[in-house]
This record gives C-alpha cells, structure tokens and sequence, in this order.
C-alpha cells in the first residue's frame, strides 16, 4: 500500500487546507454552545494546575497518560475556540513536561504510551505554528523514541493482532503520532498505518460482528469505540477514508447495541468487567462514540432522549476540581466539537428484542416492553469464563420493571486493588485467583451451580433460540461433567412478568442444584415465595419446587480483599436431584401495584 502521507499541519483529523473551519458551525448550534462552554471553564480551572508528573500505579502510568490527553484535547479546543493565548502556552507546558518523561511505560502496558501518543500529536499538531524550533524537536523526538519506534520492539505486544479494545486504542494512538510526524518519518509513518489497517479489523470483527454488540460489555465499547472512532477520524482527515473500516459488518450497528443496553432506569447492563451502573452512564462511555456515528451514518436517533438529558446535566456541571477528573471520558468529549451539529430529537421505537447474533463473540439478548421509563427491561447473556474480561456469569440476567433494578450485575473489581491485595486477576485458568473474587465468580452472579461449583472455564453458553418474547440458552458445556444436559429459557412477558425456565438432564441424584439472584433489594421471605421491595415498589418471585428461599448478605460471602458491595443480597435455593437425574425449575417474577 503506498499511502499519501500528509504534508503540512494540522493533519489530525482535519487536513490542512480545511484547518479547524468546522468549529465556528458547530460552536453555533445548541449543542456545541454548551459544549464550547464546558470546555472554556474547563480549561480555565486547568491553569492553575502544574504539569502532571511521571508516577505509576502498580505497574501502570495509565492515569497520567490519560489526564495528560484530558488536558490537551481540553486546553488546545479552549485555544481554537477563543485565541486566548495562554491556553495555548499552558498546554505547552504540559507537552514540553510530558515529552521529557523518561519513558511512556512501554515496557509494561502500551496502553499508557498509545494514550500518551495521541496526547503529544494532537497539541504538536494542532499548535505546530506557535511551537519553537526547539518544542518541535523536543515533542516529535519523544513520539518518535517513546512510542512509535518501541511499538515494533517491545516484548508484550501481544495487542498487535488480538481481539480486543487493546488493539483498538494501541493503534489509534500510534497512528496519531505517526501522522503528526509523518514530514520528519515517512517511512516509519508508513509502517504504523499500514500495520493498524492490517491489525484492526481482527478487533472491529470480534467486538461488533455481526450486529453490532460489544463483547466486553458496554463500559468497554466506551473505550474501544471511542478509539475505533479516533483511528477512523485520524484516517478520514489525512486520507478522506477509513480503508473500509466503518464498513465492516456489524459496526455501522453498535450505537443500536448501546442503545438498547441502557435499562429504562438509566443504567447498564453491566456485565464482564463494567464499571458499576450510575446516573452518569452515558457519558461513563463518552459523547463522541454518538456524536460520530450520527455524523458518519446520519443516525441523530442515536443522541435520544437518554443521551440528551445526559447531555444536558453534564454539560450544565461545573466541577470545582479537574486535576485528577474522575469521569472516564473528559478526555475525548471535546473532540466531540469536530463533528457535532443541530441533531433533531428523532422519535424511533426502540428495537426489541436486541439480539447479538448466533456467531456473535459473546451472545446476549435485550428485551424492552416499550419507551417509558417505567416499562420492563431484560439482559440476558450466554458466552464464556473465557471471553475477554470474562465472568463466571453464563446464563445470568438482570431485570427492571417499575424504574427499578431488582436483579442487578455487580460489574467489574478495581484492577489495582486486587493486583495490590496479591491476586492473579488475570490467570484464566480453572482454579485461579481471578475466580475468587465474589464480583468476578459463579457466587456473584444470577447463575445455576451443581452442588456449589464454579463454572467450567472452557465451556460455553449459547442461545438456541430468540424470539419476541422467548429466549433459550444451552449451557451444557459449563457443567460438563455434572450434567448430561442444561438449558436456560427467559420468557419476557412484557411489564407482567419474567419466568425463567431451567431444565437439567443427567444430574447425579442427590446433587443440590443451586438457583440464584444478585439483588440490591430488601427482600423477604414467606413459603415459596420471596417479595423484594424498595419504598412502595415491590417485585414477587416465586418457585415451582427447592428447599426455602435463602436471603444472604453478600459481604458474608466475600474476603478482605474484595470491594464492598453494600446492600447487596444473594437470594437462593437448592433443589435436590431426584432419582432420574431431572430437574426442572420454574421460577416467576411479578411486579407488584404500589403500596398505599
């Protein structure tokens, strides 16, 4: 492939005959008003703020790379916004800082010196005319010696090729640097893109084929699709084209994957390693993933009116403290400006059921009653122990119905946390350290169990059958060994109810097979049944055979090393294997008129 590499600056998502001409447009309409104003605050408070300085957590650099990114998407929008020179020299600064670091952790995680790339290209890039001859060496040379050219030499570079939001955000940023310095290294330029054109659609296919659901869950597409974007963009600005990745199939879908994993009550479905549901969930994954695809593909349904009040609040927000920002995606939201426009509030019926598709890597199914925030809601996932940042959690679901969560998803641990508590997090191996920890175990999620065990680490869920309201998963091959033969069907019944069947063939008579749900809801329990209620809401669950109901804090079935979980109940029962090995479970969920 012989690529025109672009000549002259900026050429970062923009080329340099067009500059940055889109701003003024977007600036005017409603939302790139408020966003320009966001970012001017921004970027007022950061003034005061010295350089970030090299300090790594564990073995990662990855929280200043990140801030240092934050700060120059941040500070060099301010400038191109308003001409206010000292935004301009204070993202300068932190440039000149950030170059002299010793190193950008290319050793230990890439991920820290792919984010740090795209930092140092998109300030050298867009302010090269105001840079002294000297800043440009500085900078360039550090893109050059601490990114690009280790990229071909370092040991741990199995993200070259893999499957997942590594290879996605190590290539973004790299082929960032090379196209900032590709006037000084055209031929090293030329190998970087060349490679990611190559590389990346091994991520594109598993992460959205075939209809669009990411595989990592939806804190993940956050991450991946937000530098799948970066890359596609970069590529846009300095070629006109992507190479045919936004045409790959399933990712002109993955807004329609978000979209339907946000719950009526505003959160995620949040399984694998997501970060736990809050208020703030859509911009927990960015604005720009959104923001592009409607530019891309003309989807304003995508900015709904979720996103939009979203939107609003945090746009609205002024935080008093942006050293160190706590939201994940401050750092790529004013990139948001390139591409917005007056997007028109589309009234689009939400698809239901959302299926991932049969050769989907990891399989799930969404089922919503309809667009009120008080219609019912379900997740459903097959999958993997295996699947990248796995669960033990094939066959679990979470439930909504009434504004309320009643079977939740723990989420994800904190990395450093149980790294620093000694753990193996990530040996996938059968009897590993990653399987002790109660989020990430069979004991923290909404799954069957034979006797207590822990899933199989090789086997598999995947779902046979999906339709209106009807959805059927085989999970033999998770309880090999134990039974000849599991299945898992959800009946969504709309805002009447859930029943979830499950049917076990083979089973050693005697053998208690365990059902179970993660709930944040005070429940209890009388005979068959068990009410969860919260204020004057409340959910009846009943069973057609097993011993009582069990109600379990879940801090009773954690360590020390595990993050709190407050609130949060295990409600479960056994059932004994009769002697024909048969089981079948039938287990029903109703919500309740309010209480007077």
């Amino acid at each position: 492939m012989n690529l025109q590499l672009p000549s002259g600056h900026p050429c970062l998502f923009t080329s340099p005959d067009k500059k940055f001409s889109m701003l003024p447009t977007a600036a005017k309409t409603e939302f790139g008003k408020e966003l320009a104003e966001r970012i001017i605050y921004d970027a007022e408070l950061l003034l005061q703020y010295a350089p970030e300085k090299r300090v790594v957590i564990g073995f990662r650099l990855l929280a200043v790379s990140r801030n240092v990114l934050y700060r120059m998407t941040t500070l060099t929008l301010a400038w191109l916004l308003t001409e206010r020179r000292e935004f301009a020299d204070r993202a300068i600064l932190e440039m000149c800082n950030a170059a002299d670091f010793v190193d950008w952790n290319a050793e230990e995680h890439f991920l820290d010196t792919a984010e740090m790339s795209l930092a140092l290209s998109i300030g050298y890039d867009w302010m090269y005319d105001l840079l002294t001859d000297e800043q440009r060496k500085l900078i360039s040379s550090a893109i050059i010696e601490k990114a690009l050219k280790p990229s071909f030499t370092v040991k741990k570079n199995w993200w070259i090729k893999c499957r997942m939001n590594w290879n996605q955000v190590c290539h973004a940023g790299l082929t960032a640097g090379a196209l900032a310095v590709a006037d000084l290294e055209p031929e090293l330029a030329q190998r970087i893109i060349e490679r990611a054109l190559e590389c990346v659609p091994n991520s594109i296919t598993a992460s959205y084929y075939p209809n669009g659901a990411y595989s990592e869950g939806p804190a993940y597409w956050g991450y991946g699709t937000n530098y799948a974007i970066v890359l596609m963009a970069l590529l846009h600005g300095a070629f006109g084209q992507d190479f045919g990745l936004s045409d790959m199939p399933g990712f002109s879908k993955n807004g329609d994957f978000i979209t339907a994993a946000f719950a009526p009550d505003g959160n995620y479905y949040t399984y694998s390693d997501c970060g736990a549901t809050s208020d703030k969930s859509v911009y927990f994954t960015g604005f720009l993933p959104l923001i592009w695809l409607d530019h891309h593909f003309d989807r304003p349904d995508l900015f709904s009116r979720h996103v939009r009040k979203s939107w609003k609040a945090v746009m609205k927000s002024r935080e008093k403290d942006l050293e160190a920002p706590k939201d994940e995606y401050y750092r790529l939201n004013p990139l948001s400006m390139l591409y917005l426009r007056d997007v028109p509030e589309v009234d689009k019926e939400l698809e239901s059921p959302f299926y991932s598709g049969d050769e989907a890597d990891v399989p799930l199914v969404f089922y919503r009653a309809g667009r009120k925030d008080s219609d019912a809601f379900l997740g459903a996932k097959g999958g993997s122990p295996l699947d990248y940042h796995g669960h033990m959690d094939a066959g679990s679901f979470v439930y909504v119905a009434g504004r309320v969560r009643w079977v939740c998803d723990l989420g994800g641990e904190n990395y450093h946390h149980i790294e620093s508590a000694g753990l193996n997090l990530w040996n996938y191996e059968q009897d590993n350290d990653r399987w002790k920890v109660f989020r990430l175990g069979a004991s923290g999620h909404s799954v069957l169990r034979i006797d207590k065990k822990p899933l199989l680490i090789n086997g598999r869920a995947t779902f046979t059958e999906v339709t209106k309201n009807h959805a059927m998963l085989d999970m033999t091959s998770l309880y090999q060994g134990d039974a000849e033969k599991v299945t898992r069907t959800f009946e969504f019944n709309g805002n009447d109810s859930l029943v979830i069947t499950d049917v076990l063939e083979g089973v050693r008579p005697g053998a208690a097979v365990n059902w179970q749900i993660i709930t944040m809801r005070k429940a209890e329990v009388s005979g068959k049944t068990v009410t969860l209620s919260k204020g004057k809401k409340s959910l009846t669950i009943r069973k057609n055979t097993g011993k009582r109901w069990c109600v379990t804090p879940a801090e009773k079935l954690m360590q020390k090393y595990d993050s709190p979980n407050p609130g949060v109940s295990v409600v479960s029962f056994d059932t004994i294997v009769p002697e024909d090995g048969k089981v079948e479970i039938i287990v029903e969920m109703s919500l309740q008129k309010n209480k007077k």
